[in-house]
């Protein structure tokens, strides 16, 4: 590995895996982008980069060491786009990724640390304090109500996010306080089907067990419930960000030019449904929490003036 300024980006990881790569990362001491399903993202003894993904565009790296599955970072896709180095330590048999060599987990190398760029954390612990300013000036928004959520689950929950969105928004906006949290998730081509049967399938009965998905995702798997009375417990709970469509899209830059009735209509599918009456019907436990709209485009305006 012949970087001299690499970027550590650490995607998910079972556990049997986390203190090698933990071991791995601190001898390095490059900055470390660790994903939630990692187990490491809030691991306060490594070199972490908090204030989220688009720092990593202001770190003059000359290279990746891809760690684990296949990252859900935009900044990973991007790499598409440009000619910076990659190496792949994973024990998936492929790259995800048209360039880089594919190394087993077990060949993380022994390097000489590297000097930390105080700099380039200083700036990190800056955006980081004014990010959380602005979920400070906007409480109502998704953003904020993602980081109001992370506080508020006991430690040690076990912790599903399903679909795209959530994983996403949790990794940028939830609390970075060690608690115990153990996270999985279910992503692909056809993340947003069978969502909530994989969680049910996923609880475990002897720690609390919650699941974070967008309404479509719960629309999609709304007779998963009917295994309920199987599982032999009750410690689980559902909730629903319900911010009336899929409103991942309204991010996605190439959809911005259409009109916004038409882009609601054909592929945010705006609705109006709301979820009380089937957690009656189900009798479980759900809680669906309501972002304000306007609130949240003046967080995500604000996010974006950050980065400007």
């Amino acid at each position: 590995m012949a970087m001299k300024r690499p970027l550590v980006l650490i995607g998910g990881l079972a556990a049997r895996d986390r203190a090698r790569v933990k071991a791995f990362a601190l001898r390095l001491n490059a900055p470390v982008y660790a994903e939630p399903l990692s187990g490491l993202r809030e691991d306060r003894e490594l070199p972490l980069i908090t204030s989220g993904e688009r720092m990593l565009a202001r770190g003059n790296f000359d290279g990746v060491v891809r760690v684990g599955n296949v990252p859900t970072l935009r900044f990973w896709r991007d790499l598409e786009s440009n000619d910076l180095p990659v190496v792949h330590y994973s024990a998936l048999p492929f790259t995800g990724l048209t360039r880089g060599e594919l190394r087993p987990l077990d060949a993380l190398p022994e390097r000489r640390p590297m000097r930390r760029d105080e700099a380039f954390f200083a700036r990190d612990r800056e955006y980081a304090e004014r990010f959380a300013k602005i979920l400070d000036e906007e409480p109502h928004s998704e953003l904020a109500m993602f980081r109001a959520l992370s506080l508020e689950l006991r430690v040690e929950t076990r912790v599903y996010l399903g679909n795209s969105l959530p994983i996403r928004e949790w990794d940028l906006a939830a609390t970075r306080a060690p608690r115990g949290f153990t996270y999985e998730a279910n992503r692909g081509a056809n993340g947003i089907d069978g969502q909530l049967s994989t969680f049910f399938g996923w609880c475990e009965p002897s720690r609390d067990n919650v699941c974070i998905v967008g309404d479509l995702t719960a629309i999609y798997d709304l007779n998963a419930p009917w295994i309920v009375p199987q599982l032999g417990h009750r410690r689980f709970r559902i909730i629903i960000i319900n911010n009336r469509g899929g409103r991942i899209f309204s991010r996605v830059g190439s959809l911005r030019a259409l009109d916004p009735k038409l882009r609601e209509r054909l592929i945010e599918n705006v609705h109006e449904v709301h979820f009380q009456r089937w957690a009656r019907m189900w009798d479980i436990d759900v809680t669906e929490l309501l972002p304000d709209e306007e609130s949240s485009k003046r967080a995500w305006q604000k996010y974006d003036e950050l980065w400007a």
